[in-house]
């Protein structure tokens, strides 16, 4: 009788051998370095340029009251900075399973895509740059990490959402195309959905994000990758979020998700008659800057 193959989970998986052909690769340097440059250009620059008063984007303030029928957890805080190591790992599953030179068409398809995602984000961020209350809370050193290191500008389309729900279908993708075993697909598709749930929910507990960022993020990762993620997977997602959460009664649960899935079936349905996708976001925005509570968030000084 044949031994059954020990499939090995994606967390037992190194992050190492991703960043040496990242950037060790002349084949993935171009490809990662355009990442990383946008990273720094359309995330951390233009946040710190709006900070420093170098640019004049308008700043809209984007709560929403079901923001508080999620507790504030500050232990999840180590979850939502995972989020790099959340994709960065399954790249290196990749190269461990198929190799370096197989692997690497897999890895410059997958920068290409991040890049596309910073960049038609911040197309909605040089529009409106959008932000939440957070709480003032510095007892645990990662928060006090994250209010120094983000002015909290780049809320609606959250890239969290977007990367990770990226991330789990692109790998999705990568293994039928590369026809893994049904047991390996099954293990490491359902394991890397759970954990794109698991970030999903923390943006909400650790108060990075509004409901509303995250039926934006959707959206958008729908409308720029349609070969990957589809108008199911985002109801899907929606759908998975909180079904482990023991600390938001049901009821509430219902009314968290319910509207985030109707905020997002809103831009679907008003994107259909538009030439650009992003359209419907920029009315959400621009109808939201008109809100009085807005007042002291909206124009630059």
């Amino acid at each position: 009788m044949a031994k059954k193959e020990k499939i090995r989970h994606v967390q037992d998986y190194k992050t190492l051998p991703t960043w040496i052909v990242s950037l060790g690769d002349p084949r993935v340097i171009c490809s990662s370095v355009s990442y990383l440059k946008s990273v720094a250009e359309d995330f951390f620059i233009l946040q710190f340029a709006r900070k420093f008063k170098f640019i004049k984007i308008p700043i809209v303030h984007v709560d929403n009251p079901l923001d508080q029928k999620v507790p504030f957890n500050p232990r999840r805080i180590a979850d939502y900075l995972g989020f790099v190591n959340y994709w960065i790992r399954p790249l290196g599953l990749l190269i461990c399973e198929l190799g370096r030179n197989k692997a690497i068409p897999h890895l410059i398809d997958f920068y290409r895509r991040l890049t596309k995602a910073y960049k038609s984000a911040s197309e909605i961020y040089r529009f409106r740059l959008s932000t939440t209350d957070r709480p003032h809370y510095k007892r645990r050193i990662y928060f006090a990490g994250v209010h120094m290191l983000d002015p909290h500008y780049l809320c609606v389309p959250s890239l969290h959402i977007t990367i990770v729900c990226l991330a789990y279908s692109f790998m999705r993708k990568a293994f039928e195309s590369e026809r893994f075993s049904e047991e390996k697909k099954s293990l490491w598709n359902q394991e890397l959905y759970a954990g794109a749930v698991n970030i999903g929910e923390t943006v909400l507990y650790v108060k990075q994000h509004s409901v509303n960022c995250v039926s934006a993020a959707l959206y958008m990762t729908r409308k720029i990758f349609p070969d990957l993620f589809s108008k199911e997977d985002a109801l899907g997602f929606l759908d998975s979020m909180f079904k482990k959460s023991r600390d938001i009664p049901s009821q509430d649960k219902e009314m968290v998700v319910g509207y985030m899935k109707s905020l997002y079936l809103q831009f679907e349905s008003e994107g259909e008659s538009c030439d650009d996708w992003k359209e419907p976001v920029k009315k959400w925005l621009i109808k939201s800057e008109k809100r009085a509570d807005n007042s002291k968030y909206g124009r630059p000084d």
